[in-house]
């Protein structure tokens, strides 16, 4: 995690400077079960040359219906100076370890340095990996995991407490989870708010992973007109993020002046946390340079 941590955020460096090409990915309606087949190419100029595109399909009702992961597909990756391809990975697990690793960029620059507990909304691949990139940058002790009877919370709890040293306590109390938190992780399939924005404290570092449609969201307009927000790219911000696309049509939000790119900050333009009060929201719809940027560091620590 650690290593691809570091990858991520400089691929969110080399978005910001100029050297991929990277162009909006394609979303064809499955039209079964609200599926989707996501196209996601990108270029990465810098050093040796590679194309990578991810091809996924999304299933958001796939655990409850078949027992099946949500997102499943392969990352591909390509020689750019002559096409050949190199290597087929699997899209399902880099998915996973690059959002986890977005997410840690995130608390690296957004979340208080003394965090020691986390609210966790989701027990699938991406809330582990979350939970995982968070613990891997802050003192984390405790994790409430937010129950809504998904059969893999036990199973979730027990692994991720062992294998990160920290409680984990499975509670529907949503309120005082989040009232008694420094960091609210939300990576989840719903469509609408999971928590009431008046509930958090001062200080308080939300990552919001979960929703990539206009009108899907898992952060209420009350958590918005609190926070300092962060994005990974202004641009599919304003396509997909319905977190943020609701709240701005209500007034709630001005794009200009309330929103920043996360790779702003890595590069010294932008300010990121910048008093222990401030509430910040990092909202990532995922892009195609995380999965390439990681891709390529497997396959170069392959060879």
């Amino acid at each position: 995690m650690s290593e691809a941590i570091s990858l991520v955020e400089q691929g969110f460096l080399l978005l910001h400077q100029k050297k991929v090409v990277m162009p909006p990915r394609s979303v064809l309606p499955g039209h079964y079960y609200d599926g989707s087949l996501l196209y996601m190419p990108v270029l990465i100029k810098e050093d040796r040359p590679f194309l990578v595109t991810k091809v996924i399909t999304v299933y958001p009702k796939n655990q409850e219906l078949f027992r099946m992961p949500a997102l499943q597909g392969f990352t591909i990756l390509f020689d750019a100076e002559n096409g050949l391809p190199l290597a087929i990975m699997d899209a399902n697990f880099l998915t996973a370890l690059r959002t986890g690793a977005a997410g840690g960029v995130a608390v690296k620059y957004l979340a208080r340095k003394d965090a020691r507990v986390v609210t966790l909304f989701g027990a699938g691949p991406q809330a582990r990996t979350q939970l995982e990139a968070t613990c891997s940058l802050r003192g984390i002790e405790k994790c409430f995991l937010i129950s809504n009877g998904d059969p893999r919370e036990e199973d979730f709890a027990r692994e991720m407490a062992g294998s990160l040293g920290i409680s984990i306590m499975i509670t529907g109390d949503k309120k005082t989870a989040v009232e008694n938190s420094d960091i609210i992780i939300t990576a989840t399939n719903s469509r609408v708010p999971v928590f009431d924005g008046k509930w958090l404290r001062p200080g308080a570092h939300i990552t919001a992973i979960g929703s990539f449609s206009p009108e899907v969201r898992e952060l209420d307009s009350e958590t918005i007109r609190r926070a300092k927000i962060f994005v990974d790219s202004l641009t599919a911000a304003r396509e997909e993020a319905g977190d943020l696309i609701i709240p701005a049509s209500e007034g709630i939000m001005n794009w200009e002046k309330a929103v920043s790119e996360i790779g702003e900050v890595i590069a010294g333009e932008r300010k990121g946390r910048e008093n222990s009060d401030e509430i910040t929201v990092f909202k990532s719809v995922g892009l195609a340079v995380q999965d390439a940027v990681v891709a390529r560091g497997a396959y170069l620590k392959a060879q």
